[in-house]
């Protein structure tokens, strides 16, 4: 019986490396087949003054429809009041209007993808 779970352990731990070989095999073409984007490295007090003047000039470009910020998370910052950036510009801390009140809320830099008319 011993002999029978010593064979069928060795089998098993004599596959797994295989499949291993396999999965990266399949990751690294994934990799190379896909389109390749370019490393550029912007300072966040950049980053976050031009989302100020994006936002400031969405604004001001059609004023009926709403401009938003699309987040990492899947969220969205909508009827944005004001936009303020924190002393060393990595936070930016928006005022936007809900139909409970003002609310605010402190968002990383990092973690807008986008501003856009909604």
């Amino acid at each position: 019986m011993s002999i029978i779970l010593a064979a069928l352990f060795f089998l098993q731990t004599a596959t797994e490396p295989k499949k291993m070989i396999d999965t990266t095999k399949k990751e690294a073409a994934a990799h190379m087949t896909a389109p390749s984007r370019s490393l550029m490295i912007i300072e966040p007090k950049a980053r976050a003054s031009d989302y100020q003047k994006a936002w400031e000039m969405l604004k001001q470009e059609k004023s009926t429809s709403k401009v938003y910020f699309d987040l990492v998370d899947g969220g969205q910052i909508s009827n944005v009041i004001d936009m303020k950036m924190m002393p060393n510009d990595t936070l930016i801390v928006f005022s936007f209007s809900t139909p409970q009140g003002i609310r605010y809320q402190v968002v990383e830099v990092e973690n807008i993808l986008g501003i856009m008319h909604k």
